[in-house]
């Protein structure tokens, strides 16, 4: 009895052990090491329906990280919580019946190899093993990126968030390439763990394992590959833009703001004119300091930025424009007119006639500048059962009672890719937009990409999540957008994080060595206030190899592992 619970019992441990990878917890270390319990577990199963144990093993431990991981879900719905993770937790099923078959390198007892060409083949043997495995593993999260719309949160190579050197990399293999070397790594350490204790315990003499050495010269490489582009990514040429980025901290219940409006325009009011005296106060400080015949800059905000959706009205298109009434109208004639700036909000878009029933509503982003020009961006990727959700009346029901408030207005998707404009020092700079969730989803964020200087801007609202690590842990994978497409990201929330991110993905400025993200004195981000901070914009930066080619690593992983299946099953 003991003996058939050790396996349910360790495929579990290592499942917990990866979700402490994440925020809240942070333990990144064990991405390289939750691996090493779950391998051993999937390679030791044996039998005529191994696939099938392998299977539930694997989900075992998949249900176990994404129910830690996802438990930010339960602020909104428990049920939902539960089930997308008894969903996600299908891609590591499939994992572990490769690995428990086709993927298993124990499957047939080996001789010990002592000649020089017996150890190259037991080397090429374990390496050939370890790049399908990985390479399945980044194939899985590849597609669970896209299917059934989509959840690529938390893959292995998000881990990487804070160690910047390694993350560099993404910008050739994108985020889903990095969870290649842990996976990678992993099986090669347990083969030859395996193979050294059997040596040590027969009595054999210890020889160098070449597959080890190789994998270990991967790595080495990566790290390599990665310090020298971090610091090349700091010499480039850069326009320096300032923003302004407005948190209210609002509170709300799923979609339901708990705010009056004249509350949101007011405070929205109120921090931005705060954050223009303290720009006008750096601004004086700045000027005491300049000594005679050198130049003068004022750091006041090229950008003011609001989070999304959080303004009390819909804005329409009409034939003079987009328009949201007299009294919106005047608000922004008065923001405006606080200075030579460019306003940049989240907005709730309306394109037809809601009383005649011919209507689209939009989660979208509107620049507005001096000249009382608009532009808006129209959210491509919806979120399903938040903005969408088929009509059906028991759809409709469960979400009211998992909510406790009803589902008022579902969203049509934009179809957009093209940057927006905006002017920082004299200079046009492409904006690539999002909204919400979007600046966790590479693969779309990399269709904005030109060959120009653009900067990533993102509104979102993690309010729903109330303040659980939800927001931190979107902030954690939007990171990596900056690094793929070497662009800095301007992030605004209304609840969540709010920060600014360079090329290299860090948050603390190149220069001035500030910590750029908005929190309060106890270092929480749920905060109400404002963020004035630099930003830089690269000049010559084309575009990245990710952006040009998106995930072809990690779909190159996925036909290899299957290549790799069709030989083991032939032989």
């Amino acid at each position: 009895m003991m003996n058939r619970l050790i396996r349910p019992l360790a495929a579990i441990v290592s499942g917990l052990a990866l979700a402490l990878c994440f925020e809240p917890f942070n333990q990144d270390w064990l991405v390289w090491g939750w691996m090493w319990v779950l391998l051993p577990v999937l390679w030791t199963v044996s039998g005529k329906r191994k696939k099938l144990a392998g299977f539930g093993l694997g989900y075992l431990s998949g249900l176990a990280f994404w129910l830690l991981n996802v438990k930010w879900l339960w602020t909104v719905t428990g049920l939902g919580a539960v089930v997308i993770a008894a969903y996600l937790a299908l891609y590591f099923g499939v994992f572990g019946a490769f690995a428990a078959s086709s993927g298993n390198p124990w499957r047939k007892k080996t001789q010990f190899a002592s000649g020089i060409g017996p150890r190259i083949y037991e080397a090429a043997r374990s390496l050939g093993y370890a790049v399908s495995l990985a390479g399945l593993w980044c194939g899985l999260e590849w597609v669970r990126g896209w299917l059934l719309t989509g959840f690529g949160w938390n893959g292995l190579g998000v881990a990487f968030s804070k160690s910047l050197i390694l993350a560099q990399n993404a910008e050739f293999v994108g985020v889903i390439g990095l969870s290649f070397l842990p996976v990678f790594f992993s099986a090669v350490a347990v083969q030859v763990g395996r193979r050294f204790y059997q040596q040590s315990t027969s009595g054999g003499v210890k020889l160098l394992h070449w597959d080890f050495a190789t994998a270990l010269l991967v790595i080495m490489v990566a790290f390599t590959a990665g310090m020298m582009r971090y610091t090349t990514m700091r010499n480039v040429e850069v326009i320096e833009g300032k923003a302004l980025m407005i948190q209210q901290n609002i509170p709300q219940v799923a979609g339901r703001i708990d705010w009056e409006p004249h509350e949101i325009v007011d405070g929205f009011l109120e921090l931005t004119e705060a954050g223009l005296a303290e720009a006008d106060e750096r601004a004086a400080e700045a000027l005491q300091e300049i000594q005679p015949g050198e130049p003068v800059t004022i750091p006041r905000p090229d950008l003011v930025i609001w989070p999304e959706a959080c303004l009390p009205v819909w804005f329409y298109e009409l034939e003079s424009g987009i328009n949201s009434g007299p009294e919106m109208e005047s608000v922004f004639d008065y923001v405006m007119s606080l200075g030579d700036f460019t306003l940049v909000t989240g907005i709730n878009e309306v394109v037809g006639d809601p009383a005649a029933g011919d209507a689209d509503f939009y989660n979208s982003l509107m620049i507005h500048n001096q000249a009382k020009e608009r532009q808006t961006f129209r959210k491509n990727h919806l979120v399903y059962f938040g903005e969408a959700m088929p009509d059906v009346q028991i759809f409709r029901d469960l979400y009211k009672s998992a909510t406790g408030v009803d589902f008022v207005t579902g969203l049509t998707p934009g179809e957009s890719f093209e940057p927006l404009k905006v002017e920082i020092k004299g200079v046009e700079v492409g904006v690539i937009p999002s909204v919400c969730f979007e600046d966790t989803v590479p693969r779309l964020e990399r269709k904005f990409a030109r060959k120009a200087p653009q900067v990533i801007v993102n509104v979102t609202n993690d309010g729903w999540f109330q303040e659980s690590e939800g927001g931190a842990q979107h902030f954690q994978n939007a990171i990596f957008r900056s690094i793929e497409l070497r662009r800095p990201m301007l992030r605004c929330a209304n609840r969540g994080v709010t920060g600014v991110v360079s090329i290299t993905g860090a948050t603390v400025d190149p220069w001035k060595k500030e910590e750029r993200r908005l929190t309060d004195e106890e270092g929480s981000h749920f905060h109400r206030g404002f963020l004035l901070s630099s930003f830089y914009v690269p000049t010559e930066i084309g575009v990245t190899v990710y952006a040009r080619y998106g995930d072809w690593f990690a779909v190159s992983g996925l036909v290899f592992a299957f290549g790799w299946g069709a030989v083991t099953r032939l032989r």
